[in-house]
């Protein structure tokens, strides 16, 4: 013997059973709308600003003052005359429309001597990641990817990624505390501590190919 049918309700008992419970489609409705249209508008402001390209700052004031703005950000010294520059430019273009928060800057280190001084650049090319205008991250050379010129955008996206620089969930990495995640220089001081422990010398310093950091690799001092 067959089940009996359940019950069902029809669309007029249906919504007669949304109104008795407080549930107000047209305002719903209404949220919708202006939630879309608020996701619209930052597209838009997005594709309207220097966001999704890379931009060159000659004035060292300006870029000081644009990247105290942003919150995250990524500045790339260059030399014109180091190829691998060249390089490390082409692929940060591939990357930067692909992420829109994040606001990609370069600057020749003959415009900007005050910033190199001040963030010890002293081999080409160099990131420098910025979330919130601290400087969070550095990538120096090619030595992390792969010490080749021939490393794919995908490469150098999976390390920056893990600056926080490139937010893949942008709620998320807002929310997220640096107290929570060690930071390179954490690593670098734990590393260091373990050198003297042993009695071997700290790796802190070792900042271009005259000392051997990248064992005769093409980066070029500046």
């Amino acid at each position: 013997m067959s089940a009996p049918p359940s019950p069902t309700l029809s669309d007029s008992e249906l919504l007669d059973s949304l109104d008795e419970a407080g549930f107000d489609l047209a305002s719903d409705r209404e949220r919708r709308i202006e939630a879309l249209q608020r996701e619209i508008k930052q597209v838009r402001d997005l594709k309207e600003s220097d966001n999704g390209r890379v931009i060159t700052f000659n004035d060292e004031k300006s870029l000081i003052e644009r990247m105290s703005k942003e919150r995250y950000c990524l500045l790339h010294f260059f030399h014109n005359d180091f190829s691998r520059c060249k390089i490390m430019d082409q692929k940060l273009s591939d990357l930067a429309p692909s992420h829109p928060h994040t606001l990609f800057l370069r600057a020749s280190v003959s415009d900007v001597p005050f910033l190199v001084t001040k963030m010890a650049v002293q081999v080409l090319p160099c990131v420098i990641c910025f979330v919130d205008g601290r400087a969070v991250d550095r990538l120096i050379g090619f030595e992390e990817l792969g010490d080749s010129d021939h490393f794919t955008s995908k490469v150098l996206e999976f390390r920056l990624k893990q600056s926080g620089v490139l937010p893949s969930d942008l709620s998320l990495a807002s929310n997220l505390s640096s107290t929570l995640v060690p930071t390179r220089k954490d690593e670098d001081d734990q590393s260091d501590d373990e050198d003297r422990r042993r009695g071997g010398r700290s790796r802190k310093g070792k900042v271009g190919i005259r000392n051997g950091l990248f064992n005769g690799g093409d980066d070029d001092d500046y």
